[in-house]
């Protein structure tokens, strides 16, 4: 409800904008359902751009997504530089390649969104993809569901959790998947308060992407950080980056 009311907002402030441009006269009322077949096409539809590179082999990139994704009979066109759309043969074989992400070509980072019927293909937001996180420190006493949902919250939206078998080593507790906001830093961890002490419970995020560990944002490495120029970060003497190498499980 709150994105639709985003949504009329920016439809009335757009319109009022236009001023004397815009006029009742200029709009256009499109009766009737979407037909089963327009449906049907959408269902088997994905949207797909790469986060930080625009600019791919198109054949070799092609080439290789058949490859990773075992299937030779989808078809891709572009949308512009970097920004695709998949349709497939069926909606198993789409949801197959939605569900066992994440997807990356030379690196870099390809964002997956479901074609939706009522949506300009302009009007997609790639920004936010699920990662998958690994969570180490919590004492196995204080290891629940609700408790990893909780701590994995701090990261993102979790989508799902799958808790640990008590007994393994590598102090690994549980792992979630979560859907990330790639604008911003990874957070490395988080303070855990209990009632007589504090833990660090660390994360460790499985199959980073052009990963600067100088401002610990995905999309580029830390050579060519505009935030923190590489030459400040320390790494050229070997000293530990703000957001290390453990960050990747």
């Amino acid at each position: 409800m709150a994105n639709q009311h985003d949504e009329e907002w920016r439809l009335a402030a757009l319109c009022k904008s236009l001023g004397n441009l815009w006029s009742e006269e200029n709009v256009l009322h499109i009766p009737g359902e979407i037909s089963e077949e327009n449906l049907l096409a959408c269902r088997k539809t994905l949207y797909g751009k790469f986060f930080n590179k625009p600019n791919v082999n198109f054949n070799a990139f092609i080439s290789t997504m058949k490859k990773v994704w075992r299937n030779e009979n989808f078809t891709c066109a572009v949308i512009e530089p970097g920004y695709f759309s998949f349709s497939f043969q069926s909606e198993a074989e789409k949801q197959r390649i939605l569900d066992s992400g994440l997807w990356s070509f030379s690196s870099n980072l390809l964002v997956l969104k479901q074609c939706d019927p009522d949506t300009p293909n302009i009007c997609y937001e790639f920004n936010h993809y699920d990662f998958r996180v690994n969570l180490f420190g919590l004492p196995f006493g204080r290891v629940t569901y609700e408790v990893v949902k909780e701590i994995a919250s701090k990261i993102g939206d979790v989508v799902e959790v799958k808790l640990e078998a008590k007994g393994n080593s590598n102090y690994k507790v549980g792992r979630a998947r979560v859907k990330l906001n790639l604008e911003n830093p990874l957070k490395i961890g988080v303070l855990v308060n209990l009632h007589n002490k504090s833990l660090w419970v660390e994360f460790k995020y499985e199959r980073l992407l052009h990963y600067c560990y100088s401002c610990g944002r995905i999309g580029h490495y830390a050579t060519f950080c505009k935030e923190i120029p590489y030459e400040e970060s320390g790494l050229t003497e070997n000293l530990p980056g703000r957001f290390g190498h453990w960050l990747r499980a």
